[in-house]
């Protein structure tokens, strides 16, 4: 113990002795620190620490190859995905979904807010259900349907004060008037998006794709 004492003073003496090489030393432990901290906190967040839903074990994300164009990884089309959906049998169910943003009205001032169109699979996949009102099924997801919509917790929070009854009104999304059938709950995320306000059907039409 008293040689390793000895041994650490040394160091520090030579240490004061050259101030410059002091300070590339520091600064390269800290940057060092610092990359393996960033990358160890990428990989907990993609990696290792499990998806935000039950049984995140059998989830599992599709793409397709186009090898006669060297693309590796090729998100599946509309179409593809009602062949998928309508004739597959390796999957419990499959969904597809796209980022949103959309212009609401008639809520005080008018209001871009972020949002997903999803298919009607989407939220019952992930288990989720909501706090208020019903998720999203295979008639709202119909071309020609009534006009649906689902809030995210903060943004009912935030534009309709928590208010139970919210379910029923209406509210302008785009100039299209839609129902409010649900409320998500407030643990609810999709993927990295934390700032998301509504869910909107994707209603594909298999006529026009």
């Amino acid at each position: 113990m008293g040689s390793l004492t000895a041994q650490l003073r040394q160091v520090l003496r030579r240490l004061r002795r050259a101030p410059l090489f002091t300070a590339v030393t520091l600064l390269t432990l800290a940057v060092g620190i610092g990359g393996n901290t960033a990358i160890f906190s990428v990989l907990e967040g993609v990696l290792l620490k499990p998806l935000p839903y039950p049984r995140p074990e059998q989830l599992v994300a599709v793409w397709l190859t186009a090898p006669g164009i060297n693309i590796k990884d090729l998100n599946p089309s509309p179409s593809t995905y009602l062949i998928f959906r309508d004739q597959g049998r390796t999957f419990q169910d499959i969904g597809i979904y796209m980022g949103y943003a959309a212009n609401v009205t008639g809520l005080a001032e008018p209001e871009h807010a972020p949002g997903l169109e999803v298919s009607d699979g989407v939220l019952p996949i992930l288990g989720i259900s909501p706090v208020l009102g019903r998720s999203f099924t295979r008639a709202d997801d119909s071309p020609g349907s009534t006009d649906t919509v689902m809030l995210t917790y903060g943004y009912w929070r935030r534009k309709f004060g928590g208010d139970r009854s919210v379910i029923g009104r209406t509210i302008t999304v785009d100039g299209t008037l839609r129902q409010i059938i649900g409320v998500l709950p407030q643990e609810f995320r999709f993927r990295d998006q934390r700032d998301l306000a509504l869910l909107l059907p994707m209603k594909l039409d298999r006529a026009k794709i």
